[in-house]
């Protein structure tokens, strides 16, 4: 499955699931380690942990893509790496904007960070 499709099959898993503000940023172009980064935010722990079994099992089944989790039993904050695709799970839209991921991917200087020039066509996928 290419990285597109598993990112997009993230996408549904979390919106059937009930996840809240799920983007999904093509990074293609802004770094050689992955190319799709998703971002969901739950309400709680159970829903975090539910959400994370569902997209494990959806793509493990339909890619036999292997995954990497990183967090702690009470994490307000999930990493899921399925190679091509990142997958972050945030507890609470506080904790989200806390991080901010979406800020470190775009395409401006924000507060003295510099990222990569974007390239022609190269945009931050919106809702």
């Amino acid at each position: 499955m290419n990285g597109k499709r598993l990112a997009n099959r993230i996408v549904n898993e979390c919106e059937k699931m009930g996840a809240e503000a799920v983007r999904l940023i093509d990074v293609r172009k802004r770094t050689p380690f992955f190319d799709f980064l998703v971002i969901a935010t739950v309400d709680n722990t159970v829903l975090a942990d539910a959400l994370l079994r569902k997209v494990t099992k959806a793509v493990e089944l339909d890619a036999g893509v292997a995954t990497f989790t990183e967090s702690s039993p009470a994490s307000d904050w999930v990493v899921c790496d399925y190679g091509d695709t990142m997958f972050h799970v945030f507890v609470g839209a506080d904790v989200r904007e806390r991080y901010n991921l979406e800020s470190l991917w775009s395409q401006s200087l924000r507060e003295g960070r510099r990222v990569a020039p974007a390239t022609p066509g190269d945009r931050l996928d919106t809702e």
